[in-house]
């Protein structure tokens, strides 16, 4: 399955490769120092009591919610049923050299050893079983394009790269493959066969396996032609997986890091090349990893760690992000036709310990007051970064002002905690903050375990009776007046119903609610997680004039249909 495919494997990953990215940095902590003693029992005054005011304005008209911002990566159709995921995504760092003539290759990158592997897949294509379990579930699959230039030459997993140095750097020469004492030419003809984004006649559905040239042209035209009864099949197209990074996750093929102009390049390729053969399909990139690479290359890392940025300064000092839509909305205006429907971005929290299932009361309440970061400009991020992030603004800005109209994708991300009722409040947090920012795309990597407290914070949205239902599509004004509780509030545009996702973030403090909503008679139920349980508790209220009241780290959601005695 895909899982295995896009799961990294730290142990392989190597403390050189984690000291230059501290996105990778969390899954470390997490797989070193795994779960912490509860912080349940956690000494403090469980007497106090947080008295709020939640207003809503339910006459509001409201504001979209998409409904990508629900996604998941590389779940099982189970899964994406249980959780009520709406988007599948088939990404991570193997993603760049999946071959898909042969349909089970892969490359693992640093992820495991450069070797060559199939993931357990070893006929028939995984790609074409990903869409159609996606697709059975009710999911959309969002598919990543690779675009490296070379792709796996077999599934052999006894074939790897050989001599790779602990990390990529600047290319000897422009134009140039190496860098200073490697050569990647050897490594590309041992473990790899050659990717590029157009082939150079007609469309073949089904290459030869054995063949030394990979068209992407070629793989999304046999999507199509694949699932032509299915067109959905190839809604969503990443241009490939954290290209910032091949100097560091695939080395052995790729050593030169990326600067300005060949993220641009690269892209401007391999995306017309796809939208030439799905016209209707939503193309997303630069898919980058992380805050460094927002505001500059992997080039500008030089030997001092992007204090001179010299690739930075050699394009009028503009953020890399920013730059870089400029010259795509530059070249699709000269060709008349649009080759980037969403920016997409990576982004893991940065402060220490978040990203991991560390569950001290110290990092729970980290978890959570880090997801601030997403929106808040007065949130100076309590990390490395060490200053406001607004991810949100920040990147609806630069889209304003260098290419509007594109939409917003944020197709990696966790908040850690799975396990802990902090990361079931973080995850709660994080979903209501995309849903209420305008975010258009959202993909949790890779999902919250099934029965975990992160999974049931993510049914309350997805799927909270367990029969489908969700939180509602149009969102609506609201506001809190206790610090501690967050209120995210949306109408269903087809019932009129109204959801609020109450989210109470104190350690150990409970809160009592009472409500200014102005609803008529109605009836109303309430679905809630408490205590780092991973079950979804359900009971009807009969009065919302009753103050109602909130665990300590929980997440409840009421469910209101109006206008029934």
């Amino acid at each position: 399955m895909l899982l295995a495919a896009t799961t990294v494997l730290l142990a392989a990953a190597g403390a050189s490769l984690l000291a230059s990215s501290p996105r990778l940095m969390a899954r470390a902590l997490d797989q070193l120092f795994g779960e912490l003693p509860s912080s349940q029992a956690m000494q403090g005054d469980p007497s106090g009591v947080e008295t709020v005011l939640v207003r809503v304005d339910v006459r509001a008209a409201g504001r979209a919610i998409s409904p990508y911002i629900y996604g998941v990566a590389g779940a099982d159709p189970q899964t994406l049923r249980d959780l009520g995921a709406t988007l599948n995504r088939w990404g991570g760092n193997p993603s760049s050299r999946y071959n898909w003539v042969i349909g089970h290759a892969w490359n693992a990158g640093r992820d495991w050893e450069f070797r060559n592997v199939n993931y357990g897949n070893p006929t028939g294509s995984a790609a074409d079983q990903f869409v159609s379990e996606a697709l059975s579930r009710g999911a959309l699959p969002l598919l990543t394009v690779p675009m490296i230039g070379y792709v796996a030459a077999n599934d052999r997993s006894d074939v790897r790269s050989l001599g790779v140095p602990a990390h990529g750097g600047s290319s000897i020469q422009p134009g140039s493959a190496a860098i200073a004492g490697y050569d990647p030419a050897g490594n590309q003809q041992l473990t790899s066969v050659i990717s590029l984004p157009r082939a150079p006649g007609a469309m073949v559905d089904n290459p030869d396996p054995a063949s030394t040239v990979v068209y992407q042209d070629e793989w999304i035209h046999h999507l199509m032609t694949q699932f032509a009864s299915q067109r959905s099949a190839v809604s969503f197209l990443a241009m490939d997986n954290e290209p910032d990074l091949w100097s560091e996750t695939h080395t052995d093929v790729h050593p030169a890091r990326m600067s300005y102009d060949d993220m641009f390049q690269t892209f401007e390729d391999y995306a017309s090349a796809a939208k030439a053969q799905a016209p209707s399909a939503r193309v997303l990139g630069p898919d980058v990893s992380g805050w460094t690479s927002y505001l500059y290359s992997a080039l500008d890392r030089g030997n001092d760690n992007f204090a001179t940025h010299a690739d930075r300064l050699a394009h009028s000092d503009q953020p890399f992000l920013a730059w870089w839509l400029a010259q795509v909305a530059k070249q699709d205006r000269a060709r008349g036709i649009r080759s980037l429907d969403y920016l997409d971005v990576h982004y893991y929290p940065q402060a220490p310990w978040v990203d991991s299932s560390v569950n001290d009361p110290a990092t729970q309440a980290l978890r959570i007051r880090s997801t601030r970061s997403l929106y808040d400009p007065q949130y100076v991020d309590e990390s490395w970064i060490d200053q406001p992030v607004m991810l949100i603004p920040r990147l609806k800005s630069w889209i304003a002002q260098n290419y509007p109209g594109t939409g917003l994708a944020i197709t990696e991300y966790r908040w850690g905690g799975e396990g802990d009722a902090s990361g079931a409040v973080a995850l709660a947090q994080v979903l209501g903050i995309f849903g209420r920012e305008g975010v258009d795309i959202a993909n949790y990597w890779t999902f919250p375990k099934p029965s975990s407290p992160a999974s049931a914070a993510f049914r309350l949205y997805g799927n909270f009776d367990g029969h489908g239902s969700r939180f509602g599509d149009l969102s609506l004004p609201a506001t809190s007046t206790g610090p501690d509780v967050s209120v995210f509030a949306a109408k269903n545009s087809k019932s009129g119903a109204v959801d609020l996702m109450l989210v109470n973030g104190s350690l150990i403090r409970d809160a009592r609610v009472t409500f200014d909503l102005s609803i008529p008679a109605s009836t109303t139920k309430l679905y809630q997680v408490v205590g780092g349980s991973g079950d979804i508790k359900e009971q009807d209220l009969t009065s919302l004039r009753t103050p109602l009241a909130l665990p300590p780290l929980s997440v409840t959601l009421v469910h209101i249909v109006q206008g029934q005695p």
